[in-house]
Parts: C-alpha cells; sequence; structure tokens
C-alpha cells in the first residue's frame, strides 16, 4: 500500500466571501491512486485586522468521480484587540473522505471566507491519497449559512435551515462560534442544537462550543480552539433531510458573534 499526500494553495481568498478555487486549477491525482483518505485545510492571515475574526470552509468538487457535497470548516484565527498581539492559531483540523478514485483524476478544491476581512486571508489544503480502496464508507459534509450570536443569553437563535439526500446515518456534527467586534472582558459560551424531523428517531444533539474566553486589556487575543467537533451516530429515513441549527447562549456578550454548524453522513 502507498498513502501519500499533496497540497493546493495558499490562495487569496479576498475580502468578500466568494467562493474560490485553491491552487489556481484542479488538482490531478496520482494514477495509483485509488482512494482520498483525508483532508486537512488551513486557513492564514498576513496583515490580521483588530478585532476581526477569520472563518472560511473548504468545498470539494469533481467532475471525474463523486465527492460532493463536502463542506467542511477550517479550524478559526481568532480575533485580536491589541494591535501588538497577534491572533490565535488552533491546530488545523483533519476531516476523513473516503472517497474512491480511479486515479489521474481531477480534483476541485475550493475555499470560501465566511466573513468579509479587511485584509485578505489565505487558505491551502492537504489532500491524503491512498493505493488502496476507501477503508470505510465514503463521507458527505453539509454546512449550514453563517449567522448572527445575538448578545442575549438563555434562548435560541435559529439558524438556517439547510438541506442534504441520501444520507443513511450522520457520524459527526461540528461547528463554530467566533467573535465578531471583539470586546474586552466579553466572553462567548454556547452550544448548537440540531433538530431534524428526518431523523430515525428522536434524537437530541447538541453541541457544546469550544469556548471564546475574555480578556481584561486591550493587549489580548481570543482563543479560539479549533472547529467543535463530536462523533455521533443518527439513523436517518432515506431521501432529503433538513437540519435546522440553533445556537443558545450560555452567557450574554457584550458584542455578537457568529455561528456556523455542519453535519458530516454516511
Amino acid at each position: 500500500m502507498t498513502i501519500g499526500s499533496d497540497r493546493v494553495g495558499a490562495t487569496s481568498l479576498g475580502t468578500g466571501t466568494t467562493k474560490t478555487l485553491l491552487g489556481g486549477g484542479n488538482l490531478v491525482l496520482p494514477g495509483w491512486a485509488r482512494s482520498i483518505v483525508a483532508v486537512i485545510p488551513v486557513v492564514n492571515i498576513d496583515v490580521p485586522t483588530v478585532s476581526e475574526s477569520v472563518l472560511a470552509k473548504l468545498i470539494l468538487e469533481s467532475d471525474d468521480f463523486n465527492v460532493g457535497p463536502f463542506e467542511v470548516l477550517a479550524a478559526p484565527l481568532s480575533a485580536c484587540l491589541g494591535a501588538t498581539v497577534a491572533p490565535f492559531a488552533a491546530k488545523p483540523e483533519r476531516y476523513l473522505v473516503n472517497c474512491p478514485v480511479n486515479g489521474g483524476d481531477q480534483l476541485k478544491v475550493y475555499g470560501q471566507a465566511l466573513v468579509a476581512n479587511t485584509a485578505a486571508p489565505v487558505m491551502s489544503c492537504t489532500i491524503v491519497v491512498s493505493s488502496n480502496p476507501p477503508s470505510g464508507p465514503q463521507k458527505f459534509a453539509k454546512m449550514g449559512t453563517l449567522t448572527t450570536s445575538g448578545t442575549t443569553a438563555s434562548t435560541d437563535v435559529a439558524g438556517t435551515q439547510y438541506s442534504f439526500s441520501k444520507a443513511n446515518r450522520i457520524t459527526e456534527i461540528f461547528g463554530a462560534l467566533v467573535p465578531d467586534t471583539t470586546v474586552a472582558a466579553d466572553a462567548l459560551a454556547a452550544y448548537i442544537r440540531f433538530n431534524s424531523s428526518e431523523f430515525s428517531q428522536v434524537t437530541p444533539l447538541k453541541l457544546e462550543m469550544n469556548p471564546c474566553p475574555g480578556g481584561l486589556t486591550t493587549m489580548y487575543s481570543t482563543k479560539i480552539d479549533g472547529v467543535s467537533r463530536l462523533p455521533v451516530e443518527v439513523p436517518c429515513n432515506a431521501g432529503q433531510i433538513n437540519i435546522q441549527d440553533y445556537l443558545y447562549m450560555d452567557l450574554a456578550p457584550a458584542a455578537a458573534g457568529n455561528f456556523v454548524s455542519g453535519v458530516i453522513f454516511e
């Protein structure tokens, strides 16, 4: 067996929220490749702006094989208050794909910023490939839309309803909550609730958000410890699946943040 890794990027995502093809073109997989094992997306920024977080998603597409839908979050970059404080960068996330390929196929790898930044972030991605067929069921992933958290505690904030089809089961839920305008002595603490009538049985799905602690002075960088992720096992009814996400804030922040959720399914 041969396992190798290729890389696309780093490519500017611009200062807006437009989907961008990383690397400037399609990635051609090795002729011996028979599966995409995993992807590791990374987002970075050269000139961070005070009080701006960086949040971006990775999208996989191909005209040669069935890889979509596959939308996952890169580890966010935190905002900072002081001009001499760098953003906090969490360890990159690794997502299983287990997608069969034929070798020599072309893969389109896109990056898309979810928040418009003053300075353009850049994104890259490592693609892990194997000469063996997938070791398990193929993974697909779908995300909701970025939504403001508001500033009210102890109440549900409705996010978005997102849809996908042909899911036998959901195997992981993920999401992120990031500051919008960072304020000293402020914190974000919350969970995201996933609700759907297409689950085979009534299943509570609540995802604790990685905490965003407050700071005491302007010489401070918010710590966002990567994407919040949780393995689950949720059977789904056949056909179209619709999921509504809700954010529940434990603390009332002085300034609103943004949240987004997603699911990985087979």
